[in-house]
């Protein structure tokens, strides 16, 4: 039962009703539209589903905007407001998924189910609304940040969407209802002293046998105090994968942060997909997790044997080049060498060395390695000095590159 004093406090419509934009300034400078106060049950409405969650006609902000995935979505359709805040929520773990490649990248949804710890209804799913954090905002450098892992109440802005298809998807409330894009998240008032986790990149990708992620301790609301940082890998890839976080203790100053260094080590055999890894802040009796996702993709390692060589002008030298395959990757890779003066001397050869390799392209294996001969000749008029070999290995879109240091002497 909705009381009158909350109708007036937080405004909706019911269905058939039309609600002006509201006059609450956005928080985003990249969202001109200003926001409309309401609640979770003001945005889904009470009419229930056959699976317990909210209908589309119940919805108060009906019909939402016409493309969650625009960055510049109206502030209002048919005459009713889009763009709402809401106060008090309830902001649990998310998740990263719905990933895409864009120009400048690939970019994911943050995901969540918000929930109003004040919700009267005695079903769950009409006091919860799905949110994302979208990926082409982030692409356009207009998202806010993740959230950080808190048990804090929030502050949220966002644009009413209802996303049709998922009534029978626990995981979205069986509801369409989301505000897609959330633009913009605060703590909010009457919060108390606590931390936050917060880390990146989220995806962490790995390149090569390992990658590193920035782990953020944030005060909130002038928490002071020492946290410590704990992380477990996914269980499925733990006997051959580690990390660590270093260093593991952090202080933090009332309104300051302090970040932590998370490393991640596979193995040649660990296989691709995508995992989590669980952080745990602690500090006293208040703890919070992180989940970080991390992504292992197939791959190549390369390496040079020496990097230096020496020899007189009109001769040859040569080092042994590696490839080793990672995380499955099998295909073909082809290796290419270019030289380049490295100093004042040889920059004014007529004839500079050359490079080739024996054999020019490797086929692997999943796991599986390979070596090629590098042969870097000189004439006699190759001028005594020092050069670079810039040695580039390719395959498809992924390309790894190394150097050898040549020196040129008199015969």
């Amino acid at each position: 039962m909705i009381s009158t004093s909350l109708l007036l406090a937080y405004p909706f419509s019911v269905h058939g009703t039309t609600v002006a934009p509201g006059t609450l300034p956005s928080w985003n400078s990249a969202t001109s539209c200003t926001a409309t106060l309401t609640t979770i049950e003001g945005v889904i409405g009470s009419q229930v589903n056959a699976n317990g969650g909210a209908t589309y006609g119940g919805g108060g902000f009906l019909p939402g905007i016409p493309n969650k995935r625009s960055t510049s979505p109206p502030c209002s359709v048919n005459g009713n407001a889009t763009f709402v805040e809401i106060h008090g929520v309830m902001y649990p773990s998310y998740t990263i998924e719905d990933c895409a490649q864009y120009p400048n990248g690939n970019f994911c949804d943050t995901t969540a189910n918000v929930l109003d710890p004040n919700c009267a209804s005695s079903d769950v799913y009409l006091c919860r609304i799905h949110v994302e954090i979208d990926q082409a905002w982030k692409s356009a450098g207009l998202a806010p940040q993740n959230p950080p892992s808190t048990t804090q109440l929030f502050d949220i802005q966002g644009f009413v969407y209802w996303d049709n298809g998922h009534d029978f998807d626990q995981w979205h409330s069986y509801s369409g209802w989301e505000l897609h894009a959330l633009t913009a998240w605060k703590l909010s008032g009457s919060a108390k002293p606590d931390f936050g986790l917060t880390n990146n990149p989220q995806p962490l990708s790995v390149t090569g046998l390992s990658s590193t992620d920035t782990i953020t301790v944030t005060s909130l609301d002038n928490f002071t105090g020492t946290v410590s940082l704990a992380a477990t890998m996914d269980p499925t890839i733990a006997s051959s994968t580690t990390v660590t976080v270093n260093p593991a203790n952090v202080s933090i100053a009332a309104g300051g942060s302090a970040t932590s260094m998370l490393t991640v080590q596979t193995s040649q055999s660990t296989p691709p997909g995508t995992y989590s890894i669980t952080v745990k802040g602690t500090s006293g009796y208040v703890w919070h997790p992180l989940t970080v996702v991390l992504v292992i993709t197939p791959d190549f390692s390369l390496s040079a044997s020496p990097t230096s060589i020496s020899m007189a002008s009109g001769s040859s030298g040569t080092a042994t080049i590696t490839l080793q395959s990672l995380h499955n990757f099998n295909g073909t890779v082809s290796l290419t060498g270019s030289v380049a003066p490295a100093d004042t001397t040889s920059s004014v050869s007529p004839n500079d060395p050359s490079a080739s390799f024996s054999p020019s392209s490797i086929t692997f294996t999943p796991n599986g390695t390979g070596s090629s001969t590098l042969t870097v000749s000189t004439s006699m008029l190759s001028l005594p000095g020092t050069y670079t070999v810039a040695i580039t290995a390719n395959s498809g879109t992924i390309s790894h590159s190394t150097t050898v240091t040549v020196t040129v002497t008199l015969v």
